[in-house]
């Protein structure tokens, strides 16, 4: 029974719908998930909950609680309520988000999971580990959608594109707007909360003097104003940034 079980569980698909990271701190996080079980066979059957760890690029960053699961033949819609999860290999985590945030596809592996299925009167002890593949946001990209003078500096709205089914509040966010080469034209400000498809966010910039700006740029993470792992995360962003003519006309040498 147990073999059975085990070998249908392993062809059965997990698709990730929604992922939501939220409320970071310097050592944990709290995550929210939708997704789908399909493949599960012809029978219904009860997944009884387990805790599993979670897996990315570089190795194990935490483990995380799954709920009980009732399966059908048709497929079965999943709700993982809001929990907090503690960080246990700040390395790996951090490789986890920037395959988030930068690739236009990412693993993740649920692992390690001791559990029971019951189904026809009967119980089976199986392991589980699913590997999911799930769209990145790929930048995310992003552009200026309005510039507007603000005494010596500026407010502006960035728009973010993310077609990814993961959402993560990054916090007060710090970027600097810089030429192709990596020079300075100013420092911007706003707290940004990265949702699925289309996210306006304003921030507040300041010019860096003696700047001067093409109508290429790259924007570039600083970093946080708040002192959690988000700080670290916005660091490794840098993708390439318009420059319209409402911002190169404050930036002058």
């Amino acid at each position: 029974m147990d073999s059975i079980v085990q070998y249908i569980l392993n062809r059965s698909k997990l698709e990730i719908s929604h992922i939501k990271i939220t409320r970071a701190t310097k050592e944990t996080f709290y995550m929210a998930i939708e997704c789908r079980v399909t493949d599960t066979g012809p029978l219904g059957a009860t997944l009884a909950p387990m805790t599993v760890d979670m897996v990315g690029p570089k190795g194990v960053f935490g483990r995380v609680d799954l709920p009980e699961v009732k399966t059908k033949s048709s497929g079965t819609d999943v709700s993982m309520p809001d929990q907090e999860i503690q960080i246990i290999d700040m390395e790996a985590y951090l490789a986890f988000t920037e395959s988030i945030l930068k690739d236009e596809e990412l693993t993740v592996t649920l692992d390690n999971g001791k559990g029971v299925v019951k189904a026809l009167m009967m119980s089976a002890n199986i392991i589980y580990r699913k590997e999911v593949r799930i769209k990145g946001m790929n930048g995310p990209k992003s552009e200026f959608v309005s510039v507007t003078p603000d005494g010596a500096g500026y407010k502006a709205e960035v728009k973010v594109h993310n077609p990814s089914p993961i959402e993560i509040d990054m916090g007060t966010t710090i970027w600097e707007v810089q030429t192709e080469d990596g020079k300075k034209l100013s420092e911007q400000r706003g707290r940004v909360h990265i949702n699925r498809g289309e996210t306006t966010y304003s921030v507040i910039g300041t010019i860096e003097p003696g700047a001067a700006a093409g109508s290429a740029g790259k924007l570039v993470g600083i970093g946080t104003e708040e002192d959690a792992w988000t700080n670290e995360s916005l660091k490794i962003l840098s993708v390439p940034f318009a420059l319209p003519a409402e911002y190169t006309s404050l930036v002058k040498a």
